[in-house]
């Protein structure tokens, strides 16, 4: 029998040693996060989520500087997630110093740090954290727009990767619908996907927005132990997007 925790262990000191191996002295903080960290993974399709926070030096005025980019490609790419339960490894490389508009800080009890300590910019601010939903929320028309025109021209090859990406879109705005008019919302972010999945489903109980969410989870299961049905695959798109429609326009109604 696989001992997953071994495998886990293996890997995550793994990606610390590649990390520090390509960086160096500007490695800040390494830390996983979502559901390998909280439970609930949906084996076979949940990602790996890896954070990673980087000195100035490893960024240039693009982005990552694409040799180190390239350097920490070689020692990963060849990595077996799937044995873990995962599908894929997911890494940011963030800039503490310039941190995007979107990017909000990860919540206590949905991470693990595996190697240094969060940087002092990333404070979590509850107000912030709130402000950050709600424009997530009432920017949600234009990224329906996207998500439906990503849909029109693809190929049946790629409906697999466009309904995981309709996933990294619905979980954290299931999470935001949830708590962005909460007076603490870190516990309702430290849930599970599943635990969140239940308490939507009591707060917008009858509406079509439960039913839509609760399908796509249904058939995301489904799709995790087939890769390759493709009927599965289009129906869980176009419920993910019914839902984000619903979202939007509860996202219009919302009063700053």
């Amino acid at each position: 029998m696989l001992d997953k925790n071994s495998d886990k262990n293996q890997i995550f000191s793994y990606l610390v040693e590649s990390i520090q191996k390509v960086f160096k002295e500007d490695v800040i903080c390494f830390l996983i996060h979502g559901s390998i960290v909280k439970g609930g993974l949906i084996e076979g399709f949940s990602d790996l989520d890896v954070q990673v926070f980087l000195k100035e030096s490893s960024f240039d005025e693009f982005d990552l500087k694409i040799e180190k980019c390239m350097e920490i490609q070689n020692l990963v790419g060849t990595l077996d997630v799937p044995k873990i339960g995962a599908q894929y490894l997911q890494m940011y490389f963030h800039n503490p110093k310039n941190m995007p508009d979107w990017y909000t800080p990860p919540v206590k009890g949905s991470f693990k740090i595996l190697y240094g300590e969060l940087p002092k910019e990333l404070d979590f601010n509850v107000e912030n954290f709130k402000i950050r939903m709600i424009r997530s929320l009432k920017g949600l028309h234009s990224e329906v727009r996207t998500t439906i025109r990503s849909f029109a021209d693809c190929s049946d090859k790629t409906i697999y990767r466009r309904t995981r990406l309709i996933a990294t879109k619905i979980f954290p705005i299931m999470f935001s619908l949830l708590s962005y008019d909460l007076k603490d919302p870190n516990g309702i972010w430290a849930k599970t996907k599943f635990e969140a999945l239940d308490l939507f489903c009591q707060k917008y109980r009858d509406k079509d927005i439960s039913n839509y969410l609760t399908e796509f989870f249904n058939l995301i299961q489904l799709l995790a132990k087939d890769h390759n049905n493709l009927e599965i695959m289009k129906r869980a798109f176009f419920v993910g997007v019914e839902f984000l429609k619903e979202a939007a326009r509860i996202g219009e109604e919302i009063k700053i």
